[in-house]
């Protein structure tokens, strides 16, 4: 794999002052603000960067508007002035999205309860609010049940009292994690996906770096460093027992699924399920209906979690009560994705959990951040680099992550091939790249600049352009075609899930990522897996002659 072998020089050269274990959205937010404030940096994932909890979540920044109800106000307060910077440093990723709340007759939620609610929720957000004249929203308010359906036509309408309607923000949560990994190596961090931590250094009883293992190659290497921080989500106690085999559990994760459906309504729905009165969403995205979540036992191991059938039917059958019209049932499901969230230990019901973060440092020294949302990433990096600074007897520069916009760093870009490619690039796609990539968006333009070709769809169902998948593999740190269709892009959440586009990423990943014929087969079976964990609860998906016609492409 091109590239791969620098990549992994470069971290067993150090040593660093910090290694991160852990490349999801908390590690790639630490790796950010330390070398912002001027520390040396390494962080390795034993996956795809996000490609654990940070990538299966609601797609939503917000302050918790449910929290309120266990009186976790300064959790709400702390995630509504989150939900502000990262809307401010990050827009193209993170967006205003008004939401209707329903609410019928029998639900445990009452009017007057939502109308205090949404104030109180509105109140905490002073001076940190979205801005008002958003399409259908003028403020967090309630509104009887004409203006509710005039609103959103498909709501059902027996029993339907009143709807409140209040914003929060939508993002795409692999790709705001990416791009907090790709400014941390742009500022000198070392990042590496796919290299997995199975032991700690040590010197005089303390922790000084870690035994890592390539994935692809099998190779070993020592990565020093004076600190290692474990930033790794719900596989957080896993990684303590790695440093303190009587660690004593400090986590209980909880499994939450999504369903991708056909477009079932215009607005964001946010509701009381029936069964169990959990508030469930119904998310316009990506041309779809995300909906969800459950909040269920983990009983599998976390990196396997998928949806039962059980969990699907759930979720269908709330889903056809609120919006009737859609009549949607098992077959009409696009996808399904599951993932565990690093809940602190807790008793009673998960739905009253909190989700507020502890930072932990074992005698040994191993700095363990644990719980949290994913809202709040930003400020638990904040905390731990502020115990790193500490600990290292360093005087650094303050946080500046809250100033900082999250773009990446265009190196070596020649304007004239980027107008050049602009040329050749439909304004909606140019719209679209703008706000996936960024100033990513100066790399694909030169790309096709030099190449026009690349400016073709990678299949007719998309508008993703080839250039897409190039800059990913050279750029995003992408080495696989589950990275390239279910991270970097979102082909693998569209209805062909990316199969009638596997001949042309082939070619992609051999030309451009260096990729043997017996890599691009291995990867073609893993992204089988992939797919197949995401509809296990169905049999009879995924089994499709689409997939079978694959392995041609590398015959």
């Amino acid at each position: 794999m091109t590239g791969r072998t620098s990549l992994l020089a470069r971290l067993a050269a150090g040593p660093f002052d910090v290694i991160i274990v852990g490349g999801g959205i908390v590690g790639a937010g630490i790796a950010r603000d330390a070398v912002l404030r001027g520390l040396r940096v390494a962080l390795v994932e034993q996956g795809d960067f996000a490609g654990g909890t940070s990538s299966k979540t609601s797609k939503l920044i917000h302050g918790g508007l449910r929290y309120l109800e266990h009186g976790h106000l300064r959790l709400v307060l702390e995630s509504l002035r989150e939900r502000h910077v990262l809307w401010t440093i990050a827009p193209s990723l993170v967006r205003p999205l008004p939401i209707l709340l329903p609410l019928y007759a029998g639900g445990t939620r009452g009017t007057l309860a939502i109308r205090l609610g949404l104030a109180l929720y509105d109140l905490l957000a002073t001076g940190r609010r979205l801005p008002r004249g958003l399409s259908g929203w003028r403020g967090p308010r309630v509104l009887g049940p004409r203006r509710a359906l005039a609103l959103e036509p498909a709501l059902r309408v027996d029993g339907l009292r009143a709807a409140g309607i209040y914003a929060d923000c939508q993002m795409d949560d692999a790709r705001l994690c990416l791009a907090n990994i790709l400014q941390a190596t742009g500022f000198g961090a070392v990042c590496a996906n796919y290299v997995r931590v199975v032991a700690f250094l040590r010197r005089d009883g303390r922790l000084c770096g870690v035994t890592a293992q390539d994935v692809f190659s099998g190779r070993t290497l020592e990565i020093r460093a004076g600190l290692v921080v474990n930033a790794t989500g719900p596989w957080g106690d896993a990684v303590r027992r790695l440093s303190d085999r009587a660690a004593v559990p400090a986590l209980k994760p909880t499994k939450g699924i999504h369903l991708v459906l056909p477009r079932l309504a215009e607005r964001a729905v946010y509701v009381e399920a029936r069964r169990d009165h959990r508030m469930l969403f119904a998310l316009p995205w990506n041309g779809h209906t995300l909906a969800g979540t459950t909040e269920g036992t983990v009983d599998a191991p976390l990196d396997t979690l998928s949806a039962t059938a059980d969990e699907v039917g759930y979720l269908l059958e709330e889903l056809n009560r609120v919006l009737p019209g859609s009549r949607v049932e098992e077959r009409d499901v696009i996808a399904t994705f599951a993932g565990a969230r690093p809940l602190l230990g807790f008793s009673g019901a998960a739905t009253g959990a909190s989700r507020e973060h502890r930072l932990e440092i074992d005698a040994a020294g191993l700095i363990s951040i644990l719980g949290g949302k994913y809202t709040t990433y930003r400020v638990m990096a904040q905390q731990v680099v502020d115990v790193l600074a500490r600990r290292l007897g360093r005087t650094v520069d303050r946080c500046l992550t809250d100033e900082v916009t999250l773009l990446e760093r265009p190196v070596g870009i020649s304007l004239e091939q980027c107008l050049t490619g602009s040329r050749r690039v439909p304004p909606d796609t140019l719209a679209r790249c703008l706000a996936r990539y960024g100033t990513g968006t100066l790399n694909i333009l030169r790309l096709i600049g030099h190449e026009p070709a690349l400016a073709h769809p990678v299949c007719p169902h998309h508008p993703d352009m080839v250039a897409e998948l190039v800059h990913a593999l050279q750029q995003e740190l992408a080495w696989t075609l589950t990275d390239l269709l279910a991270r970097r892009t979102r082909i693998a959440w569209s209805s062909c899930q990316g199969l009638d586009a596997l001949s042309t990423l082939a070619q992609v990943v051999q030309r451009y990522g260096g990729a043997e014929p017996a890599e691009i087969a291995r990867q073609l079976d893993a992204y089988q897996q992939w797919l197949a964990l995401g509809q296990a609860f169905h049999p009879l998906l995924g089994t499709g002659s689409a997939w079978r016609g694959a392995e041609a492409v590398v015959e």
